[in-house]
């Protein structure tokens, strides 16, 4: 394995390198005029501040120098921009947040800037024509949304005293491997009165965003949009999990 880099002149040694590196690529127009004109465009609206000078930047000099609209220039970002999403993160998500971002400053004040699919994915009003219904579940008592739902809020830039930490993560663990059950004697139904052991869930505002719980629509759906196997089905295996029966079958008939 390469050595691991991590002391500061070393990391500064390296990424004046790979700026100079990257300032000679830019300055040898033979290799930077082969890149698309997205790309460089990208380069060059990195040493503009503002999005009107960026904008502006870009209608009165560089779409005139690369004989290319701003309508075609915004067009190929977005094509650049959706390439990127298609990367890995690492090393590439940085990269695209930038590409993403100048999307949307150079299509300010244009027809670009108006999305036909807000209205359908970004529309939270009920009456919207996207509008979709959603619920929580009952979640478990042992289950890792309900342990996340138990937990205590900590303030903004404080996470409290050592003790209190402790404490709080104790017992929200206790509750989430059900420690207390096992230390605690189990009351007789006869002395509580309540025959079901399962309390009600009730989700917390700030995840239920105002949705109702447990409606139950999802429970309409048919076996086979859930398990993609129709109910009354005898053989509910799927084809490859037969494999050793096909291998079999072939080598029969050799």
């Amino acid at each position: 394995d390469p050595p691991i880099i991590y002391r500061y002149n070393e990391c500064v040694r390296i990424a004046l390198m790979a700026q100079n590196m990257t300032a000679m690529f830019v300055s040898t127009e033979d290799l930077f005029d082969d890149l698309p004109v997205e790309v460089r465009f990208v380069e060059a609206s990195s040493f503009v501040k503002g999005g009107t000078a960026l904008r502006q930047f870009m209608i009165d000099e560089f779409c005139p120098a690369e004989n290319i609209s701003p309508e075609s220039l915004r067009e190929g970002v977005r094509r650049l921009d959706v390439q990127l999403s298609n990367m890995q993160i690492d090393p590439y998500g940085d990269l695209k947040n930038v590409v993403g971002r100048l999307c949307d400053a150079i299509a300010v004040g244009t027809d670009d800037a108006r999305d036909p699919y807000d209205v359908y994915l970004a529309n939270l009003d009920v009456n919207g024509p996207g509008y979709f219904q959603t619920y929580t579940f009952d979640h478990d008592r042992q289950s890792m949304v309900r342990f996340l739902d138990n937990a205590k809020g900590v303030q903004e830039g404080d996470i409290g005293g050592a003790e209190s930490v402790f404490d709080q993560l104790a017992t929200e663990a206790t509750g989430l491997l059900n420690f207390k059950k096992k230390l605690q004697p189990d009351k007789s139904d006869d002395d509580t009165g309540n025959t079901n052991d399962q309390d009600e869930y009730v989700a917390p505002d700030t995840r239920a965003c105002g949705r109702p719980n447990n409606i139950g629509w999802l429970d309409l759906l048919g076996d086979e949009e859930v398990t993609g196997v129709k109910a009354g089905d005898k053989d509910t295996s799927f084809d490859s999990d037969n494999w050793r029966e096909v291998i079999q079958n072939k080598q029969a008939t050799r």
